[in-house]
């Protein structure tokens, strides 16, 4: 049980302050101390098809983050893509859109908090928070949690200008492969946006929506938008005038914080 009041934006500030060379560190570690999780993991995202793993506490919130990026689904990439958190409460009932359930790589994981941090409309990074134990993580938590995103993130980008340059040792997914796939999602929710008339994170929603209701993932939804073959790619929700965009539903729907 967390504390009433999270202590995660002083933790964070603190950390930003002392941090230097060790700071990806010691906000991964103010972040799950102050949060309760388990492990965590920081990604940075200088462009949205390459990925950069600026920390990880163990080995196994390592691979959580790469399953993601590289399928392309789950919470740490539906937080940047969206730009809002991404709170996971139940990961024996989610599932990847790519078929397989997220948590076969996480077996041992209850929960998933996905913090994203973002300039503006563009995503620059995301903070992904893995829980082990039984930890009730309120809204107030997560509100808490995506301040201080907003101060690690400023942290960072003053960071980044002198530690963080392109030799440093940071694992990094950057194939044509996972490139490919980042670049197709993100041209399909584009053409989705203009053919509805609607923001591109509400179009992103609509894909999910469409993947979560025929069990497909967000990289074929978006494929059959792009190169339809069959029916499908007409049959992407769409908002309508004056109704809200569906949420998406189902064992592959993960919870997004307004």
């Amino acid at each position: 049980m967390l504390e009433e009041s999270p202590s995660i934006v002083h933790d964070v500030s603190v950390a930003a302050a002392v941090g230097r060379r060790t700071l990806p560190q010691r906000l991964c570690a103010a972040f799950t101390q102050s949060l309760g999780a388990q492990r965590a993991a920081l990604s940075f995202l200088p462009r949205m098809e390459h990925w950069r793993l600026l920390h990880a506490t163990d080995e196994p919130a390592l691979r959580g983050e790469a399953t993601q990026f590289t399928l392309g689904d789950g919470p740490s990439v539906s937080a940047a893509l969206r730009m809002r958190p991404v709170h996971v409460r139940d990961m024996r009932r989610a599932s990847c859109r790519a078929g397989s359930p997220l948590s076969d790589g996480l077996a041992d994981v209850r929960q998933v908090l996905a913090l994203p941090m973002y300039v503006q409309h563009t995503p620059v990074g995301v903070i992904c928070l893995y829980y082990t134990g039984r930890t009730e993580v309120t809204d107030a938590h997560i509100a808490e949690g995506q301040h201080a995103a907003g101060l690690a993130l400023d942290a960072l980008l003053r960071w980044r200008a002198v530690h963080g340059s392109d030799e440093c040792d940071c694992p990094v997914w950057t194939t044509d492969t996972r490139a490919a796939r980042w670049e197709r999602i993100h041209q399909a929710a584009g053409y989705l946006a203009a053919r509805e008339e609607c923001p591109v994170a509400e179009a992103l929603s609509m894909l999910q929506a469409a993947g979560a209701r025929d069990g497909l993932s967000l990289l074929d939804v978006s494929d059959a938008l792009l190169q339809p073959r069959d029916a499908l790619a007409h049959d992407v929700p769409a908002p309508g005038a004056g109704r809200p965009v569906p949420a998406a539903t189902g064992p592959g729907a993960h919870a997004a914080l307004p």
